[in-house]
């Protein structure tokens, strides 16, 4: 019986040592595929550029964080002051001689400006439900215009052209929103019921209600960025256009297209490109270190918090997320195989070990 027991152990040991093996190559090889694909061939370089963009899923971030994911995608913060649930309810007659004040007034100062060839003023109605979010645009894009027109060294003449670009597009976000005004308000109306929905007891617990939830907002979701889409177009415009100011020969000035890509590039891309660039380094280089067996312990851990982090933008607890049961498996497999060292069994790392252990002896000696 006993001789039987300590056999049973035996293999059981050796299967243990097997599956985490499979378990370590199975994660490895997942996370080095996932990092292949987020490199794409450019042609014009001979070499691999990160064609990945962590904007999608930073963008859908939900929960308690979701305010600082959020933060590092440059779209304006439209999530916060466009995606701002509001009733649309009937105005009341203060609120409505309000507006149209303010819509006389208005109509007056443009028409006094035009009179009087000056710059025509550009604002946006400060009831309109767009008003915070096209605000919070026109401020960025006139930031963008300060840093060309002080830090790239253009002549007079160049200057005038950016601020006519500045001034024609700031015009045309005017106009788009003003013309999509109630379709945006009845999307915020239609985010206000959705909040109801999610607050009455009723909507808890029952699938199919759950099912009703995720489908109403997925549909406002696509709502939205139909804006946020178009939006971003008139800045990519707006942006190549103050791009073609420079001359062929400023364009051939190395430090002066190193200057203008400097203006251009916001801090929100800037940390966007860093965070790609991480995400692609990391996903094969942890991949890479599991199937190899090196460095196993860190580079499960470097995978877990990655993990983590994707985890921490759909919180299984807030309604209407979506899953992340498979990177939630995924994440306690990294634990154990960290927990386990699996990279001492088929892996580099027994030669690490091995030396460490050798050490050990000498010293003890």
């Amino acid at each position: 019986m006993g001789s039987r027991l300590a056999d049973y152990r035996r293999q059981l040991g050796t299967s243990a040592v097997a599956a985490l093996v499979v378990l370590r190559l199975v994660i490895g090889w997942h996370f080095f595929s996932e990092g292949l694909d987020k490199l794409a061939y450019d042609p014009a370089t001979g070499g691999y550029r990160v064609a990945f963009s962590a904007a999608g899923f930073l963008s859908q971030a939900k929960g308690p964080l979701a305010g600082l994911f959020h933060s590092q995608v440059s779209e304006h913060g439209w999530q916060e002051l466009l995606a701002a649930p509001r009733q649309n309810r009937p105005l009341t007659e203060e609120e409505s001689a309000a507006q149209a004040q303010w819509a006389a007034d208005y109509a007056r100062r443009r028409a006094a400006a035009q009179k009087a060839s000056q710059p025509v003023p550009i604002e946006f109605p400060p009831h309109a439900p767009y008003a915070e979010w096209a605000s919070r645009i026109a401020v960025d894009w006139r930031a963008v215009l300060n840093t060309v027109t002080n830090s790239v060294g253009l002549t007079e003449e160049q200057r005038r052209q950016a601020a006519e670009a500045f001034v024609l597009r700031h015009q045309q976000l005017a106009d788009y929103l003003a013309a999509e005004s109630d379709a945006i308000a009845e999307y915020r109306h239609q985010l206000w019921r959705l909040e109801q929905w999610l607050a009455a007891p009723e909507a808890r617990g029952v699938p199919f209600q759950q099912e009703r939830i995720a489908a109403k907002q997925a549909e406002t979701a696509a709502m939205a960025r139909t804006w946020v889409d178009q939006v971003d177009q008139f800045e990519q415009e707006f942006l190549v256009t103050l791009r073609q100011i420079l001359t062929p020969e400023q364009q051939a000035d190395a430090a002066m297209t190193a200057a203008m890509d400097s203006a251009l590039t916001s801090p929100q891309q800037a940390r966007l490109r860093w965070i790609n660039l991480a995400a692609t380094g990391l996903t094969l280089g942890v991949g890479a270190c599991l199937l190899l067996g090196l460095f196993t312990r860190t580079a499960a851990v470097l995978g877990a918090l990655f993990l983590m982090a994707v985890i921490a933008t759909q919180p299984p607890w807030i309604p209407g997320t979506e899953s992340t049961i498979y990177q939630t498996i995924e994440l306690v497999a990294l634990l154990v195989v960290a927990a386990t060292a699996a990279g001492r069994w088929f892996g580099l790392d027994y030669i690490t070990y091995a030396l460490v252990g050798r050490r050990h002896d000498a010293a003890d000696k």
